[in-house]
């Protein structure tokens, strides 16, 4: 390599540097496995330089590979391993070798506080106005706790490579265990979004039995659900070897996949993507055709709305898939916080919205002045409980249930149907912005 100008490693270079040291030391003797993988090379290189006369049985024993092994690195791919090793140790010295520079543990200790705090205002508030726990509630508490469970994994492959990003300057064990933690990331990653939809989905079809959106929810509910599983089985199965983690460094398993791994991610992210939008869109038709003024409208549409802004996440992670998924990277830096630590801002953003309609309906109920109330045209129907009168026809209303003589829309949030009837005198209901029963929110208006 020697030139008036230095070489500059390509991130082919890189790549096929850091794939070296892999299999090199992950095929070694396990007295190799806990330092550095650019030893084995080291060893290799030097030995060669410095001896007149080399003996393959000197290699095999002092790097524990098998016989089959040597001949592969002396040969097989396409040099001897007598130049091989003293050319790659020699690019060793050009590559960069970036440390770790962890970012995603305050990402995720942040928005895990806050996504704690937003679901516990959210129980408080079902609990306190709805008087019970319903399946969405619990679907997210579900979501909750994968959430969670998928960000200390992030955090722990993050940590488990060590000081450095660079595959040669790891040891074979934080290299075996950072690959481990990224597969089963990717596996669960598909079912902890798909929990949080369901959630959602939930909730929007026990609040009403509209006729067009309990259609889009099922629909929708399916679409996520197909989604969720081809990115799980496609990413298991779609490759020859199922079990990544073990045999990503066996150079004698030829592992092929019938898809590219990165078109798989990008179209699964995509229809992901593709499904969040519609699932913050899904309630929006509902509320546009209640019996709202202009000003109530916009606040409902804006409390369901606001999920959008979890899309935001969706996009930036599959952003930093397309940049960091593979490793050898130009600048060497192998790690994958970038596209973790997206995933969990995505995922806790999307948790925080689909808690936002509760939260909602505690501000109007503990601090009514910081809503608008509402105008007297806004109608809330007779005490029929839940929709049993309720034909699958016409206009769209809001599923109520029964909680002691006050009949409670599933939020307390909006009029539970939009014909023109005005409740009795002295049947007690829930006003759709302010949540004052009927009796107090007239003297609230003398």
């Amino acid at each position: 390599m020697s030139s008036d100008e230095p070489y500059v490693p390509t991130a082919e270079d890189v790549q096929s540097l850091g794939s070296l040291c892999i299999y090199m030391a992950a095929n070694a003797a396990p007295k190799w496995w806990d330092v550095p993988t650019a030893e084995v090379l080291k060893w290799v290189s030097n030995y060669y330089l410095t001896t007149q006369e080399p003996n393959p049985a000197d290699v095999i024993a002092g790097t524990g590979w098998s016989e089959d092994y040597y001949l592969l690195f002396d040969g097989g791919l396409g040099l001897n391993l007598s130049d091989l090793a003293p050319y790659y140790a020699d690019l060793l010295t050009l590559v960069p070798h970036p440390q770790v520079n962890s970012f995603i543990i305050p990402v995720f200790a942040a928005f895990t506080a806050l996504s704690t705090i937003v679901l516990a205002l959210r129980l408080w508030s079902r609990i306190s106005i709805a008087g019970k726990l319903q399946a969405f509630d619990w679907a997210t508490i579900a979501a909750y706790v994968l959430i969670v469970g998928w960000g200390g994994l992030a955090v722990h492959e993050s940590t488990a490579v060590g000081k450095w990003g660079f595959y040669c300057d790891q040891s074979w064990n934080q290299a075996h265990a950072y690959e481990r933690a990224y597969d089963i990331l990717t596996f669960t990653y598909p079912i902890a979004v798909l929990a949080i939809k369901i959630s959602l989905l939930l909730f929007y079809h026990q609040l009403s039995a509209w006729r067009p959106l309990r259609i889009s929810v099922y629909v929708t509910g399916f679409i996520c659900f197909a989604n969720a599983m081809c990115g799980i089985f496609l990413w298991v199965y779609q490759c020859n070897v199922p079990n990544l983690w073990d045999y990503m460094a066996d150079v004698t398993v030829a592992m092929t996949c019938k898809l590219d791994q990165m078109t798989v991610l990008m179209a699964v992210g995509g229809v992901s993507i593709f499904t969040d939008v519609i699932i913050w869109l899904i309630p929006i038709p509902m509320v546009w055709q209640l019996q709202l003024n202009t000003r109530e409208r916009i606040l409902a549409i804006c409390t369901f709305g606001v999920g959008l802004v979890a899309c935001v996440g969706s996009v930036m992670r599959l952003v930093m898939v397309r940049k960091f998924l593979y490793y050898g990277n130009v600048d060497g830096n192998d790690s994958r916080d970038p596209i973790n630590a997206w995933a969990v801002v995505e995922m806790n953003l999307a948790l925080i919205c689909a808690c936002v309609p509760a939260l909602r309906a505690l501000v109007v109920k503990h601090i009514p002045k910081i809503i608008s109330r509402t105008s007297d045209g806004t109608d809330v129907s007779k005490g029929s409980k839940g929709s049993s009168s309720y034909k699958g026809h016409g206009k769209p209303s809001i599923v109520s249930e029964e909680d002691g003589n006050t009949n409670t829309s599933e939020l307390g949030d909006y009029p539970r149907n939009s014909n023109n009837e005005k409740p009795e005198a002295n049947v007690k209901v829930w006003s759709p912005i302010t949540n004052y029963k009927s009796d107090e929110y007239s003297r609230m208006r003398e």
